[in-house]
């Protein structure tokens, strides 16, 4: 095992430690689940709590922060918002900068976690869409389509292999909370890798859920913004595309070495190095292929099955492609729910074809989207989403 791998985990790319607060997190958030509260009471709770870590010295206010020191999401909207004269102040911790700063405008500052999502606008806040759980119940009741599934904890191990034998083949195994696809494992096809897929969402999370995986189809991820701008951006498994002279590791030696790409510990960066593992020798050798051989002109060669950006996946900008009905399910869903920032999670064949003719489900919601994806995709124009959430930020909080 390398000095990568025993100081950080395979899968997320974070610390192996990290883990242990994943954990506590979602007990935390089961037995003492955040109230929703009027934001002039919330304001005053988090502006005490500011006041005494300050005044403790447990963190300080600094605003010499780099995007590399920040989460990408949060850097994206900082370099917006500057245009605006906005000025910005990290929180300086022990161990680097936190998600949480301050904005002031004005002479008026107002701080915020990662993004600002106004959630105090809403009458239910955002525990629940963060809740994978409560959302697919929720999506269930408002008629939304969604994939069949429920949720375990991880004592009840045996209970859910059962019940996602029942279900049956293809599933897909993940936490009940956490993002960007850590520690999911997709499109399982018998009891052994059921059972692994269990285990792996268990050392992420105490309770994970099982639901039925829609076969040749792909992962986009929507933002929508104050129930109007709408940005979209298609998943793709890690791949090459042939020049009809290259070897396809030659390709991939290519794609890995492009600035844009990093390792997956690497916060500020959007697409990461092509992974090669099991999965891409037994898509080689099932093409009669292997890392020598040379692809044909613009053949594309896939390297993974599943479409996430720790393998080296790719993202393509599909927002002017997407169709009306798509959009327009969208908006319903974040009017559904109330919130002003939300990032869904569509799994579906074509995005320019209606959901209604085909199988589709939406998976997953997220509160704090990772906006940084429609900035920095692999091919597709980008789309602001930063800019978005800027006017947001000066319609609700100014």
């Amino acid at each position: 095992m390398s000095k990568f791998n025993k100081k950080f985990c395979d899968d997320c790319g974070k610390p192996s430690t990290y883990h242990i607060q994943t954990w506590l997190d979602e007990i935390i958030s089961r037995v003492l689940p955040k109230p929703f509260l009027p934001r002039k009471i919330d304001l005053f709770i988090n502006t005490l709590i500011e006041k005494l870590f300050l005044f403790l010295k447990l963190v300080s206010l600094r605003d010499d922060f780099a995007d590399s020191d920040i989460q990408a999401r949060t850097a994206c909207f900082i370099n917006e918002a500057k245009k605006s004269g906005i000025k910005f102040k990290g929180f300086y911790g022990p161990f680097g900068y936190t998600d949480r700063f301050q904005a002031e405008i004005n002479k008026k500052i107002i701080s915020f976690d990662s993004l600002p999502i106004a959630d105090f606008v809403g009458k239910q806040g955002t525990a629940t869409i963060d809740d994978k759980e409560k959302t697919k119940k929720r999506l269930k009741v408002g008629g939304f389509p969604l994939a069949e599934g429920r949720a375990f904890w991880f004592w009840q191990k045996n209970k859910s292999v059962n019940f996602g034998l029942n279900l049956g083949f293809p599933l897909v195994v993940k936490p009940r909370g956490g993002s960007v696809s850590r520690h999911v494992t997709t499109n399982i096809n018998d009891s052994k890798k059921l059972i692994s897929a269990i285990n792996k969402a268990v050392s992420y999370s105490p309770c994970f859920i099982i639901e039925k995986f829609i076969p040749d189809s792909f992962v986009y991820r929507a933002t929508v913004i104050d129930f109007d701008f709408i940005a979209c951006v298609k998943q793709i498994p890690a791949n090459v595309v042939g020049d009809g002279e290259s070897s396809i590791q030659k390709l991939i030696d290519e794609k890995n070495n492009s600035p844009r790409r990093q390792k997956i510990n690497s916060t500020d960066h959007v697409l990461h190095k092509i992974i090669i593992d099991k999965t891409t020798y037994e898509l080689l050798t099932a093409t009669e292929r292997n890392l020598s051989s040379v692809p044909e002109v613009n053949e594309i060669i896939y390297l993974q099955k599943d479409s996430f950006l720790k393998l080296g996946g790719d993202l393509e900008e599909m927002t002017p492609r997407v169709h009306p009905d798509n959009l327009k399910l969208f908006k319903e869903v974040a009017k559904f729910f109330n919130v002003r920032v939300v990032g869904l999670d569509f799994l579906a064949q074509d995005i320019s074809q209606s959901w209604k003719s085909q199988p589709c489900a939406i998976l997953e919601l997220n509160s704090v989207p990772c906006i940084e994806l429609h900035h920095f995709p692999s091919s597709g124009a980008p789309q602001n989403v930063a800019k978005a959430i800027v006017s947001l930020f000066f319609k609700y909080y100014l």
